[in-house]
C-alpha cells in the first residue's frame, strides 16, 4: 500500500495541468498514488493525462461530467494511503511538500487534517494561515483559513467517521467540511509556503463566486445556529462586516453595532463553550482591528 494518495480532479485546466501534475510527479517523497480524475475535459486536458507515463498514475476517465464534489467523494472512496494529499490541477507543490506533510503527521497522530502556507502567483506577499486548531477552528466563524488545495488528512479518521464533501454546499463544499468536522479532528497549519496557488478567470471560484458566496453564508448561519445564535438580518450583516474586515472604529454607527455582536457570540460562546474563547475573542478583536491573521 502507498503511504500517501493524491487526489486531483481535472476540468479543462490545459494550460496549467502539464505544470501540476510534474509538480506531484518530481516529489522528493516518492510513496505515492496519484489519483486524476479526468472529468469529461474538451480543451485537451485528456490528451495530456493520456501521454503520463508514471506507474504510480492511476488516471479516472468518467463517462460524463460528475462536478468537483463527486470526484472528491470517489477520490475519498479509492484512496488507499495512510494519508490523503489534494491537489488541483492549476496549482504548484513545491517539491518537499507532501514530504513536511507527512512528517508532521506522523509526528502528530492527533491530527487529523494539515494544510500550510501557500503564495498566490503575481503577489508579493505569502498567506500564512491560523497554525493551531483553537485558533483554526475559531477563524472558521468568519473565513476558510485551510487552504483546501493545500491540505493532507489522516485517512483513516476520514474512514471511520465516514467524512465525505456535501454536494450541498457546491464551491464552498471545503469551508463546510472543515466547519462540520472541527469539533471531534484535530486540524492544523504549517507556516511554509508548500504550494502555488493560481488565480485565474478560467477557475470554478471566478465562474461561480455568487453560488460559492451562497454557500458560505449557509455555512456561517449553521454554526452561528450551533453556537445558540439565530441571528436576524440586521445582524448577520454585521457579521459579515467581521468577515470582510470592514469595520470602522471611528464610526460610531458602524462600531457599535459590531462591538455588540462580538459580546453577544463571546457570551453564547462562554455557555456553550464550542470555541476556545480566547482564540474567539482574538479573532474578534483582529476582524475590528482590521489585522487578517
Amino acid at each position: 500500500m502507498p503511504k500517501v494518495s493524491v487526489i486531483m480532479p481535472v476540468y479543462n485546466n490545459a494550460p496549467y495541468l502539464q505544470e501540476a501534475v510534474s509538480s506531484i510527479l518530481h516529489q522528493s517523497f516518492r510513496d505515492f498514488e496519484f489519483l486524476i480524475f479526468d472529468d469529461c475535459s474538451t480543451d485537451g486536458s485528456s490528451e495530456i493525462l493520456a501521454s503520463i507515463r508514471d506507474p504510480r498514475v492511476r488516471l479516472i476517465r468518467n463517462p460524463y461530467n460528475r462536478g468537483l464534489i463527486a470526484n472528491l467523494n470517489e477520490g475519498l472512496n479509492m484512496a488507499q494511503g495512510e494519508y490523503i494529499v489534494r491537489m488541483d490541477g492549476d496549482d504548484v507543490s513545491l517539491p518537499d511538500r507532501i514530504m513536511l506533510q507527512v512528517q508532521f503527521m506522523d509526528a502528530n497522530p492527533a491530527v487529523g487534517i494539515c494544510g500550510t502556507a501557500f503564495h498566490v502567483l503575481g503577489e508579493a506577499q505569502p498567506k500564512v494561515n491560523p497554525l493551531s486548531h483553537e485558533e483554526i477552528q475559531a477563524w472558521l466563524l468568519f473565513h476558510c483559513c485551510l487552504h483546501h488545495p493545500t491540505v493532507i488528512m489522516r485517512n483513516s479518521i476520514m474512514q471511520q467517521h465516514y467524512i465525505r464533501y456535501d454536494a450541498n454546499y457546491p464551491h464552498a463544499e471545503d469551508y463546510e467540511l472543515w466547519n462540520r468536522v472541527a469539533s471531534y479532528v484535530q486540524m492544523a497549519n504549517l507556516p511554509q509556503v508548500l504550494l502555488y496557488y493560481r488565480r485565474h478567470s478560467g477557475q470554478v471560484s471566478s465562474q461561480h463566486v455568487h453560488i460559492q458566496n451562497d454557500s458560505a453564508k449557509r455555512v456561517r448561519i449553521r454554526e452561528l445556529n450551533n453556537l445558540g445564535l439565530y441571528p436576524t438580518e440586521e445582524e448577520f450583516g454585521v457579521h459579515m462586516r467581521f468577515v470582510e474586515f470592514g469595520i470602522n472604529p471611528h464610526d460610531p454607527a458602524n462600531y457599535y453595532p459590531a462591538w455588540a455582536w462580538a459580546q453577544k457570540l463571546l457570551y453564547q460562546n462562554s455557555v456553550g463553550n464550542r470555541y476556545n474563547q480566547e482564540a474567539l475573542n482574538t479573532a474578534l478583536s483582529r476582524c475590528i482591528s482590521q489585522l487578517p491573521y
